[in-house]
C-alpha cells in the first residue's frame, strides 16, 4: 500500500497515522533504544504499517495483478501496484469512508504539522512536497499516478521502467479496479481488528460484513 491507503487504514488517532508513514523511516525492532522517543501510539502506528505491508505482500489477488506487470517491472511490480491500488482508494472512496475526502486531507496535513518534531529529518521535505502539492488528491487522477510513478523511477537504484507504468494501468484499468475491490475491504477488516484490539476508534472507516 501507497501514502492514501496507509493513511486512511490508520483511524482517527493522529499519532497513529503519523507512525504508520514514519514507518519507512525506522529500521528494525520497534522497541530498540534507538526508538524510544516514540510514543506508544507512534510505535502502534509503525506496527500498523508492518501488518498492512505483510498483508498486502501476501495477498493472492495482489499476485495475481503482479503477473501482469512483472515481466516490464519485475521485483518493482509491487511497487507499482501500491500506487495503482490509491488511485482506486481515491475513486471509490465513500464506498470506504463516512468522512469527506476533503476533510481527511486536512486531518492528514495538520497531523503531520502537529507532529513536525518527532519526524525524522530525511522525512520532513516528503512531507513538506506531499503537502505543498497535495499528493493525496493527485492520486484520483492518471497525471497525478504518472506523476508518482516517475519519481519513484527516478530514486530507484536500477532502472525500473515505472515512468512508463501508467499505460498499463490504462490498458488494464477494469482489471486491477476488481482486483482492488476484492482486496482492500478484506485489508480493512484486518487493521480495524488491530485498531480496536489496542483500544483505538475507526468511525470513519466502513467495514463490510462479507466474509
Amino acid at each position: 500500500m501507497n501514502f492514501l491507503a496507509h493513511l486512511f487504514l490508520s483511524g482517527d488517532n493522529e499519532e497513529i497515522l503519523v507512525g504508520n508513514l514514519l514507518e519507512d523511516f525506522v529500521v528494525g525492532r520497534i522497541e530498540h533504544p534507538r526508538n524510544q522517543h516514540f510514543s506508544e501510539n507512534i510505535k502502534n502506528g509503525i506496527l500498523l504499517h508492518r501488518l498492512i505491508d505483510s498483508f498486502t505482500d501476501t495477498h493472492s489477488t495482489v499476485s495475481t495483478c503482479k503477473t501482469v506487470l512483472y515481466q516490464n517491472y519485475h521485483k518493482y511490480a509491487a511497487v507499482v501496484i501500491d500506487i495503482y491500488f490509491d488511485h482506486y482508494l481515491s475513486k471509490h472512496w465513500y464506498s470506504y469512508s463516512t468522512e469527506p475526502f476533503d476533510s481527511f486531507r486536512k486531518r492528514v496535513h495538520e497531523a503531520f504539522i502537529k507532529h513536525w518534531t518527532i519526524l525524522p529529518e530525511k522525512m520532513k521535505p516528503m512531507i513538506e512536497s506531499m503537502i505543498k502539492h497535495d499528493w493525496l488528491k493527485n492520486y484520483g487522477e492518471l497525471w497525478g499516478i504518472e506523476r508518482s510513478l516517475a519519481g519513484i523511477a527516478k530514486r530507484t537504484a536500477f532502472k525500473s521502467n515505472m515512468e512508463n507504468a501508467v499505460e498499463d494501468m490504462k490498458a488494464h484499468y477494469d482489471f486491477f479496479d476488481e482486483n482492488f475491490k476484492i482486496f482492500f475491504p478484506e485489508i480493512i477488516r484486518v487493521c480495524t481488528d488491530f485498531l480496536t484490539d489496542k483500544n483505538y476508534t475507526h468511525q470513519h472507516i466502513i467495514v463490510s460484513n462479507k466474509s
